[in-house]
């Protein structure tokens, strides 16, 4: 197998690492003050989600679907069985802008067919940050295997911790998941949102589509669509890995599609248990 020169003596290989290190540093250094901010971060979360994906391969069984991707699935945890999906999210061009998502959610065997999960975000704008849980419910209504098709309800409450108006809107959301063949699965969701905006409350209808491709037995394919009737519609899509058959990790790129289509890049593990 061919191998890479590096220089095999001491004196040599010290002044080698030497001169790429400081190539590196120098060029991280020519980067600005914001962007290389959002680098350290992103550099920091990676290493950290691998970290927990070594430690969780080691126990843990991961399935398709969930993580930072907003188009839900029609499925629920089998029963007796929880997940944790984690996340990192930066804007591309302003590396203050950014957010991190935990979010953990379980199927009781008591309740077979219903999924708990509590998400705790928190998220941070030109040095303005807000911290943000967000309790949901979903019921899988019906499941037919030989049609391929799975439907479910999911109820979901907002609530800023860290202002003294806490109650911060609420959403119902109906998915649909259609598995046509073994390797696609196609979702489609519907549902109303109401939420504060600078006092003012709005309703709205919401609106999903997304599809998840196997090409290989370590790699899906996802992508989706969303929006809201009359507001923000954005779009997001990227590789996801099976690191064995144990975790998953995703790399999401997203864009807004209305007002300055803000661009987003995530980082994410989801491990099982």
């Amino acid at each position: 197998m061919h191998k890479k020169h590096t220089p095999q003596h001491s004196d040599g290989f010290a002044k080698y690492r030497a001169r790429h290190y400081r190539g590196a540093r120098h060029t991280l250094l020519l980067l600005p003050p914001a962007k290389r901010r959002a680098l350290q971060r992103n550099l920091i979360f990676i290493g950290t989600t691998l970290g927990l994906v070594l430690l969780a391969a080691l126990f843990s069984k991961a399935q398709a679907a969930g993580g930072a991707y907003v188009v839900d699935d029609g499925a629920v945890n089998a029963p007796g069985e929880c997940n944790v999906d984690a996340w990192y999210t930066a804007d591309r061009h302003q590396g203050n802008n950014h957010g991190q998502t935990l979010n953990p959610a379980c199927t009781f065997s008591a309740l077979p067919y219903v999924q708990w999960s509590a998400a705790l975000s928190r998220a941070s704008n030109a040095g303005d940050a807000e911290t943000q849980a967000s309790p949901q419910v979903k019921a899988q209504v019906w499941s037919q295997d030989a049609l391929g098709l799975q439907v479910a309800v999911s109820a979901t409450s907002h609530f800023a911790l860290d202002r003294h108006h806490a109650f911060d809107g609420a959403d119902l959301n109906v998915p649909l998941t259609w598995q046509p063949v073994s390797a696609l699965r196609l979702n489609l969701n519907g549902g109303w949102t109401h939420a504060y905006n600078g006092g003012e409350q709005h309703h709205r209808l919401t609106w999903g589509t997304g599809f998840e491709y196997e090409l290989a037995d370590a790699l899906t394919l996802i992508g989706e669509r969303y929006g809201q009737e009359g507001g923000d519609q954005a779009w997001q899509a990227g590789p996801r890995f099976h690191v064995g058959k144990m975790v998953d990790v995703d790399v999401v790129v997203g864009q807004s599609l209305s007002g300055d289509r803000n661009q987003w890049l995530t980082t994410g593990a989801t491990m099982r248990f």
